[in-house]
């Protein structure tokens, strides 16, 4: 689980934790559905730590933004290096997580023992004063949506970046989420999240959220619009893209339910 307070710690280029067994969720999505395929519950459990994204992290980030975007997408329609020196600058608010190393471990071992970060937990503003690629985008991407596309140019909204390797368990959103909100010092009408889904081909009326908290976020959806990126299937899954735009008055209660959730 994140602790509270965060630390200022280098961390090499991302790699997946030791014990892990399955892939991340990247849209190089043909081994990660093999691994979902044999338990799609599989996860790993480790104590994690945040801090603030430093430009060290530069690497890790920018895979995390491929596994959300894509990899392939162009850098006309997306600038995820632009994304990323975005996420590292804004030191007011933003996590990255790690695992810590042991505490018996040398502690002039060599840099290179330092622990990757697993995840990236932070916002992007997405007006067209602040970031009008980014919105340039949402507005493509939801123009058959009418009740979406005013809510982006009427309204202050922000892009919730929640990016993990598959295998990290839910546990770590709560107090990320609740350690975001405190961080962020402006006002915002709407968290905007972009989700990863994907369908069995046996039962294509089930979505399975690759993060299980962000199908919470869509209960309390004002409005939600799906697409689905340049390679939506492989094996038995078809991947698909929901972006849900939720009123930040919302987020006490979803943070509830998700604790909730975890209880279960």
């Amino acid at each position: 689980m994140p602790r509270s307070s965060k630390k200022r710690r280098p961390n090499n280029e991302p790699t997946e934790p030791e014990s892990s067994s399955s892939n991340s969720s990247s849209d190089n999505e043909d081994d990660a559905d093999e691994s979902m395929d044999n338990n799609p519950q599989e996860n790993v459990q480790v104590d994690l730590e945040a801090r603030s994204p430093i430009d060290s992290d530069r690497d890790a980030i920018l895979y995390f933004l491929e596994q959300s975007f894509g990899n392939t997408i162009k850098k006309s329609i997306l600038d995820l290096n632009q994304f990323t020196t975005q996420l590292i600058t804004q030191q007011t608010c933003g996590s990255v997580f790690y695992q810590p190393l042991d505490s018996t471990m040398d502690e002039t071992d060599d840099e290179d023992d330092e622990p990757p970060v697993l995840g990236v937990c932070s916002i992007l503003r997405c007006d067209q004063q602040f970031n009008k690629q980014l919105q340039a985008w949402l507005l493509d991407k939801c123009s058959d949506n009418e009740q979406a596309r005013k809510i982006l140019q009427a309204s202050k909204c922000v892009l919730f970046i929640n990016e993990r390797y598959m295998n990290i368990p839910a546990d770590i959103s709560l107090p990320a989420i609740r350690t975001l909100r405190e961080e962020i010092t402006y006002s915002i009408d709407y968290w905007i999240v972009h989700a990863k889904v994907r369908l069995h081909k046996n039962d294509s009326n089930t979505p399975y959220y690759v993060n299980g908290e962000e199908e919470i976020f869509q209960q309390h959806s004002t409005v939600s619009v799906d697409y689905y990126p340049p390679q939506d299937s492989s094996g038995e899954w078809t991947h698909r893209r929901k972006i849900m735009f939720v009123s930040s008055d919302k987020l006490d209660q979803i943070c509830s339910d998700i604790e909730q959730k975890l209880k279960q």
